[in-house]
């Protein structure tokens, strides 16, 4: 008796099919294709809030820098590049800038006067810009008493002259999902908000 129970195995009990297992993997297939492009949104979004996040950290440091220092420090972007998207955190020159398409560590080594505090290099195969205003107005300067920011130009006849001290916007957006805009007011703070409300957790605003 104990015998026949011991081998008695559970009735109709059988494996799948080789049919079975290819209808299967069909619908795990089309669920996959279906997921990929949402997870390929919410990739690019993390993408551009991690970018973000740095830069907001950045300008914090720069004012505080300034400030420490008691020099201006600026935030010099560049954006003409093919390759990558850019800005370099250095102390004040009276001629020239850097240029954070350079090698990071040597984006100011044509002005000997200039002390590069921070580069960073955003590559454009991430699928994510930075976009700062349009040249010459591209750089931002703190001011080494109480950390006031404002808009710097360039120009031939004065390299060093104030553009305006309005809010200065950073853009970072990606080519698929996602932009965040930070605005950096007079006082020197950063605000960021997202432009359409694309990205949760940032304040929506205008596009």
């Amino acid at each position: 008796m104990l015998g026949a129970l011991k081998h008695r195995g559970p009735r109709g009990a059988r494996g799948l099919t080789m049919v079975e297992m290819m209808v299967v993997v069909a619908i795990a297939a089309v669920i996959l294709t279906l997921s990929a492009p949402s997870m390929r949104d919410f990739l690019a979004r993390q993408r551009v809030a991690a970018v973000n996040a740095e830069l907001v950290t950045d300008l914090q440091f720069a004012r505080s820098e300034a400030i420490a220092r008691s020099r201006e420090v600026y935030v010099t972007f560049r954006i003409d590049h093919d390759a990558l998207t850019c800005y370099t955190v250095h102390t004040l020159g009276t001629v020239g800038r850097c240029d954070c398409r350079r090698a990071i560590g040597s984006a100011c080594d044509a002005l000997p006067e200039v002390q590069e505090i921070k580069t960073v290099q955003v590559p454009r195969s991430t699928s994510v810009t930075l976009q700062p205003p349009d040249a010459p107005a591209n750089r931002i300067v703190f001011s080494k008493t109480q950390g006031l920011a404002a808009w710097e130009g360039h120009y031939a006849s004065d390299p060093n002259y104030v553009a305006d001290w309005a809010d200065f916007p950073v853009g970072v957006e990606s080519s698929r999902s996602g932009k965040l805009r930070t605005q950096v007011n007079i006082a020197g703070r950063p605000q960021v908000c997202s432009p359409g409300g694309s990205i949760r957790g940032a304040a929506a605003c205008a596009p």
